[in-house]
């Protein structure tokens, strides 16, 4: 009987999932996970969201806030896919190239072109002109740090000599051969230190646990005004265990 005569219709009121439209919104703010890793957090939490919205209810009617809950499930998890598969694909690449890079600096420096390898150890605005002569050129300022140490000691001032462990890594490189075959130690660690892309490449001369290993850290630069990209070395030195946890800013 209608409410016309007397009585009230039954109303089934449909229920508010409020948890559906929370959902959605994580979902837009996991589209931030393109660019920075851990904005994944909101697409795992839209996830829990929209399927908390989702679950059963007593009433007849749909739900309000179902077709939002599904809507952020869908977007959460295409973006957090997005965002994860960039990441490791950027990882795998730029590893790859650390790892080649490295591999050819090691090359280098074993021929005993030590000019060349201390060239690649210079970002690309500190090297000299492809035009230089780069041995003179080396040899002139070996020659004018000689020539300062000189008369800083007749002054009487004390002089220590240059120390650069860096360099001694590189020229003792010269006893490996050439084609030396040198084992990657462990996955090359990509990591973001200040902004500035960097890889950690550790190379072993054998697979002996107590041989010799190299530690070379690169940084990767990229040239927006040329539309370029470069690895360069800042690191080379014998591998040593850390004794406490590395922080990667």
């Amino acid at each position: 009987m209608s409410s016309e005569a007397g009585y009230e219709a039954d109303v089934d009121d449909a229920p508010l999932r409020i948890s559906g439209f929370v959902a959605l919104l994580l979902s837009l703010l996991s589209g931030f996970t393109i660019v920075a890793l851990p904005m994944v957090g909101f697409a795992i939490a839209a996830v829990l969201f929209g399927i908390f919205a989702l679950r059963k209810s007593d009433s007849q009617s749909v739900p309000v806030g179902t077709t939002a809950a599904r809507i952020g499930i869908v977007l959460a998890v295409l973006f957090g896919t997005w965002g994860v598969g960039r990441y490791s694909l950027k990882r795998s690449t730029l590893g790859g190239q650390a790892e080649y890079f490295a591999r050819q600096f090691v090359r280098v420096a074993s021929s005993g072109n030590e000019i060349y390898a201390k060239e690649l150890q210079k970002s690309y605005v500190n090297r000299y002109l492809k035009t230089m002569p780069l041995e003179e050129t080396y040899e002139l300022e070996r020659l004018k740090r000689e020539r300062q140490m000189k008369e800083a000691r007749e002054r009487g001032e004390e002089v220590s000599p240059p120390g650069d462990e860096d360099s001694s890594t590189v020229t003792d490189l010269v006893k490996y051969p050439v084609d030396h075959e040198w084992v990657l130690w462990r996955p090359v660690r990509v990591f973001s230190h200040y902004g500035r892309q960097k890889a950690e490449v550790v190379l072993a001369a054998d697979r002996k646990e107590k041989g010799y290993k190299l530690r070379i850290v690169l940084e990767y630069l990229v040239h927006k005004e040329r539309g370029t990209a470069e690895w360069y070395v800042e690191t080379c030195l014998p591998y040593r265990d850390r004794i406490v946890a590395e922080s990667v800013l």
